[in-house]
């Protein structure tokens, strides 16, 4: 009986280990086996020609800058869900990828308001979210930028790397970056000297005094990878005819066009209202 149950569990396995490279190798050509595959196919292109936000928890963000976006397609990110006791907005899209994040504080991930929910498929037991990515699927390829995420996303540091990925897939032709302060101890430049960002004053790196717990585990920083991915992004978005600008009222980021939040209302205003994931 032993034997039978062990060769049944090898078949199992070598079943699992097939289906797994199939649905891999579509993938890769971006035709979807999975019903999770289906809606990221759904995905592609699909808000092609307009513009979003990707928004970062930044000491800069504000809930009255957040109040203008209500009618924009937005992104956030982890810990976001501690400034919606003062905005009416709520993103439209939301992603976690850091598992200290996540382990940390999973019972309020799950119950954040947002149109549509984005984890990579190795939390799937924690985060209840609507689509599941691959993630550095080839390992050699961390720090890459995916231009079809249904094969894999690429990491650089920070969730907003992810999001870039994904945006571009959607096919949005301009990207705003908010609450991207980039005020990190080790923050790097091409234009400017940043090291008086490693003063001990330079404490504060989030919208809100609690948005960390006295006795929570503080995800790692990464500031020199951060930066490299925001290179390759920009790099990609040009190369594709479309556009990223740094709209974040104080940062030291560099790699994008910085231009004015406010301004933004003025030059454009949106045409329709916000399409459900």
């Amino acid at each position: 009986m032993f034997k039978i149950k062990k060769y049944l569990l090898r078949i199992y396995n070598c079943l699992y280990s097939f289906v797994f490279f199939l649905v891999n190798i579509f993938s890769k050509l971006n035709i979807p086996l999975t019903k999770n595959n289906h809606k990221i196919l759904k995905l592609k292109n699909r808000y092609k020609g307009e513009r979003c936000f990707i928004i970062g928890n930044g000491p800069s963000l504000t809930s009255e800058d957040l109040d203008r976006l209500k009618d924009e397609y937005t992104f956030a990110s982890n810990k976001i869900y501690k400034i919606f006791n003062n905005t009416d907005w709520r993103p439209t899209f939301y992603m976690v990828v850091d598992p200290t994040v996540l382990e940390e504080n999973i019972k309020d991930i799950n119950l954040v308001d947002a149109k549509t929910k984005f984890t990579l498929k190795a939390y799937n037991h924690l985060f209840k979210a609507d689509i599941y990515f691959n993630n550095n699927l080839i390992k050699k390829k961390h720090g890459s930028f995916s231009e079809n995420i249904m094969e894999s996303l690429y990491s650089s540091g920070t969730v907003s790397y992810h999001l870039l990925q994904i945006a571009h897939y959607m096919g949005f032709s301009e990207v705003y970056l908010l609450g991207h302060d980039y005020n990190y101890k080790g923050a790097i430049s091409t234009t400017k000297d940043l090291s008086f960002l490693n003063s001990e004053d330079n404490s504060k790196h989030y919208f809100s005094s609690d948005y960390i717990r006295e006795n929570e585990k503080k995800p790692g920083q990464a500031p020199v990878e951060i930066y490299s991915g925001m290179e390759k992004a920009n790099l990609v978005y040009e190369q594709s005819g479309k556009k990223i600008y740094n709209v974040t009222r104080v940062t030291y980021l560099d790699t994008f066009e910085v231009m004015s939040f406010d301004e933004l209302f003025v030059k454009y205003k949106k045409k329709g209202g916000v399409v459900s994931g």
